[in-house]
């Protein structure tokens, strides 16, 4: 659904203004059966416990809770147009065909992709997630010069 409307952006960005930017992906790799979460954080040495604290309970709220329809309908719309502009952007086009040459594939490929990303349901999500995703196991790195932070979190300071 865009930067400033996924769950943690609003939680930890927007709402308690702990991180100068945080955002996550989901990477499936063509031709495999894996893929990777990833979820970033950008924030001030005395805000990185609680920006931690924050991440991990947004992430077991979504798995235990689920996400709504709208958060689902957002996101699907918000995915959809983002593919759309870069089919506009002469680079993001042309490494688009080079990719799918390379896979044997044709813009139909794209277009079935989208049609089946349009149909899918909040409980599909939500199942994905729960079989897929389990917070207990995300592994968490930190980098930065720690020795200055303090111990409250600086709001304001991202």
């Amino acid at each position: 659904g865009g930067f400033l409307n996924s769950r943690l952006a609003t939680r930890i960005r927007v709402k308690d203004g702990l991180s100068y930017g945080i955002g996550s992906q989901l990477e499936i790799p063509t031709k495999e059966e894996s893929g990777v979460f990833t979820a970033y954080a950008i924030s001030a040495p005395q805000n990185t416990a609680k920006v931690q604290a924050d991440f991990l309970e947004e992430m077991k709220r979504a798995h235990d809770d689920g996400f709504t329809d709208q958060e689902i309908e957002a996101a699907k719309s918000g995915w959809l147009q983002s593919r759309q502009v870069s089919r506009g952007q002469d680079n993001e086009l042309a490494g688009r065909l080079a990719r799918n040459a390379f896979w044997d594939r044709t813009m139909q490929f794209d277009a079935a992709l989208e049609a089946r990303v349009s149909t899918i349901t909040t409980g599909q999500v939500n199942a994905a997630l729960r079989k897929y995703i389990d917070p207990a196991k995300i592994s968490i790195f930190k980098a930065g010069d720690f020795s200055k932070a303090t111990s409250a979190p600086a709001r304001g300071t991202p």
